[in-house]
């Protein structure tokens, strides 16, 4: 009997629906179908507003929709997300506010669906995203380690746009998942962080990650990361990273080797770096000007084997 009576409610409450859509088609009584639709709580099945969401009136979509985003019909989303390209504007715009009702304690619907080759999805997905970075930080960060590469090097690029430089320390963790730390190393080198220099030289182990590396070292302000490099040339553990990564910058590293070649712990290194690279002649004449002033490099360094051909 029980069964009979819930099941009944059902289709006296899906009647109920389809009567006040009808309601609304018929421009005589469309103001109070409006006003019915707005006032109804009763549970209902799920399937007639997806139904009505794909209504052929764009009145009736849109007053569908934003009565889904009342009730927060989370099983509604997946339409929802469909409906972001629908045809009408005033439509599309309810969506917006319907999916952000629905997901307003769990973000995690919208975060997978940044793996979608959909245009208005995923657009619309980055964007909110992007406005729920500190109330939903968590569950954000967490995607980071997502199995979709997709995900979680969009998540990895919201978080980037929006925090640059403040963003530094979820970036360094971030060249440490698989998925993407290619990424995070090119993002650390945009940012110019000093920090990175060091994680790079450590990470400068992995094979598959050495060309990003080198192209990180040079996209970052030479005056920032040339110096941080030599001065971690003197650790014996980073000694032998830090001078491939000099050789494999080439030119850009130079003046920088010239500038540090005279202090004692380093000069056996540098020189060894420096015979490695190609020297151009205002960089040579630059050179010959640091031997001539510290007469104990002359003993040290052969400008002839390092003069320009």
């Amino acid at each position: 009997m029980m069964f009979y009576n819930i099941f009944l409610q059902k289709v006296v409450t899906n009647n109920m629906l389809d009567t006040i859509v009808e309601t609304i088609r018929n421009k005589n009584t469309r103001w109070d179908g409006l006003v019915q639709l707005k006032d109804l709580e009763q549970p209902i099945e799920i399937e007639r507003f997806i139904h009505y969401c794909n209504d052929s009136f764009w009145l009736i979509r849109w007053a569908i929709i934003e009565k889904i985003g009342d009730l927060k019909l989370i099983e509604c989303l997946d339409i929802l997300f469909e409906k972001l390209g629908d045809t009408d504007h005033h439509v599309r715009k309810n969506t917006q506010k319907a999916i952000i009702k629905c997901t307003k304690e769990d973000i995690k619907p919208v975060i997978n669906k940044l793996a979608t080759p959909n245009h208005h999805i995923s657009s619309f997905c980055r964007t909110f995203l992007a406005k729920q970075l500190d109330s939903h930080s968590d569950s954000i960060q967490e995607a980071l380690f997502s199995k979709s590469w997709i995900i979680s090097n969009q998540i990895l690029h919201i978080i980037f746009l929006a925090k640059k430089e403040k963003s530094e320390s979820m970036l360094m963790k971030a060249t440490k998942i698989k998925n993407i730390q290619k990424h995070a190393i090119m993002m650390l080198a945009l940012i110019n962080s000093k920090k990175a220099v060091t994680h790079f030289i450590a990470l400068f182990e992995k094979p598959q990650l050495r060309r990003h590396i080198i192209q990180a070292i040079l996209t970052m302000d030479p005056s920032i990361v040339y110096p941080t490099l030599i001065g971690a040339i003197g650790f014996q553990n980073m000694k032998k990273n830090v001078q491939a990564i000099i050789i494999k910058a080439g030119k850009p590293s130079v003046p920088y080797i010239i500038q540090s070649l005279h202090k004692d712990p380093f000069t056996e290194d540098l020189l060894y770096c420096l015979n490695k690279t190609t020297i151009s002649v205002p960089v040579y004449t630059l050179l010959e000007k640091k031997v001539l002033k510290y007469p104990d490099l002359a003993k040290k360094v052969n400008l002839n084997n390092l003069k320009p051909k």
